[in-house]
């Protein structure tokens, strides 16, 4: 969750164990306007914030977020660079980076569920996937992770059980998953109605058809336990054939 100045505020408040009415006596203002603060209703006036960072032995950088602002850019950053490490297929390279900024952020989930995607890259190495194994399944226990990064989270960890044989775990896992139906991208159209309906149902299927199609060609290739590229890297929704075309794949496949 994006911080913003009230939060901060509120949270330097709590930290010092004061009331809305102390500070708001030390600082010569109302309670209303401390509450005003920390509701993000109303700003304090810029020439209150270097007394708010002194009294609350912080930095008005802290203060306002910029600290915050920072750290994100930079971790958006190593993010980038990491994912340009693997897709150069060089994950001990990746691997070695996040740790290192695992020292820096330490408890970040997103680096850390970078390590695990990292190291399930390492399909020859045991040890790999029994650490992304472990970081998979505390990913999981967390309520500090959106619901898109469990979904991603136990996609991977379904093909890390299934590689190290852990067949019961992987099928108790699927059970626990959304259905089909209750999916991102089938449940977009129902934002809309009438034609605009009827389009994003159009793009609905497009991108099922592709997706279809996709898996229908690696069939032939599939190894119990091989995490598919469109799991490590994304799915490519962009068609390569018509729809006509994906139609005929998927009928010719179906007939055997």
């Amino acid at each position: 969750m994006k911080t913003t100045i009230g939060t901060n505020l509120r949270k330097l408040r709590l930290k010092k164990g004061l009331t809305q009415e102390q500070v708001a006596e030390v600082l010569g203002v109302s309670p209303q306007a401390i509450s005003r603060w920390e509701n993000d209703t109303a700003y304090p006036d810029i020439t209150l914030l270097p007394g708010l960072a002194i009294f609350y032995n912080t930095s008005v950088d802290a203060i306002v977020g910029m600290d915050e602002l920072r750290k994100e850019e930079t971790l958006c950053r190593i993010h980038t660079q990491i994912n340009d490490l693997v897709i150069a297929g060089k994950p001990d390279e990746a691997i070695g980076l996040i740790r290192e900024s695992l020292k820096t952020y330490p408890g970040d989930y997103g680096l850390t569920m970078s390590l695990g995607e990292t190291l399930a890259h390492k399909t020859d190495d045991p040890a790999a996937t029994r650490e992304a194994i472990t970081i998979a399944q505390r990913v999981l226990s967390t309520s500090d992770v959106s619901m898109k990064a469990k979904s991603t989270t136990a996609a991977n960890l379904l093909f890390l059980y299934l590689r190290s044989g852990q067949t019961d775990a992987a099928k108790a896992l699927i059970r626990s998953l959304p259905h089909i139906w209750e999916s991102r991208e089938i449940l977009m159209p129902e934002l809309f109605s009438g034609d605009a309906y009827a389009e994003e149902l159009r793009k609905c299927v497009i991108k099922v058809l592709t997706f279809l199609c996709q898996k229908i060609e690696a069939a032939p290739e599939r190894q119990l336990g091989a995490t598919p590229e469109y799991i490590q890297l994304g799915v490519d929704f962009n068609p390569k054939k018509s729809a006509e075309d994906m139609m005929a794949q998927i009928g010719a496949f179906l007939n055997g």
